[in-house]
């Protein structure tokens, strides 16, 4: 079974946020941190920073569950991006994005690692 049929059907943003964490680690990022939004982040919509490095580049990186990705989860990245005095941001959702879309954010310096991303099979 593939995994994303699991974050689709049973996982909560907090798990998301979590299996992200490690969805990140499988893509070669390190010293992986997540940010508990109760205790930094003002707004609490936008609550699932994870900080991360990947070769000599650090990241912020918002994960999306169930949400259509748009400008302004761009701009919220960007604005993360900004607070945590970094240049490139990452956008993790389990939603499909257009190829257009995808552009538009490395534009910004924003990757986006969506559904068709996580292709982790479960043996169930």
């Amino acid at each position: 079974m593939r995994v994303i049929v699991i974050i689709d059907k049973y996982l909560n943003e907090l798990e998301f946020r979590n299996y992200s964490s490690y969805w990140l680690s499988k893509l070669g990022f390190n010293n992986i941190k997540i940010e508990d939004e109760r205790l930094s982040d003002d707004d609490l919509i936008n609550n699932n920073d994870i900080i991360a490095t990947k070769g000599d580049r650090k990241y912020t990186i918002q994960t999306f569950l169930n949400k259509c990705i748009s400008e302004k989860e761009v701009n919220e990245t960007i604005e993360d991006m900004i607070e945590e005095h970094v240049d490139n941001g990452v956008i993790m959702t389990n939603r499909d994005v257009s190829n257009k879309f995808r552009k538009y954010a490395e534009s910004k310096s924003i990757e986006i690692i969506e559904r068709k991303d996580f292709t982790e099979e479960l043996n169930c």
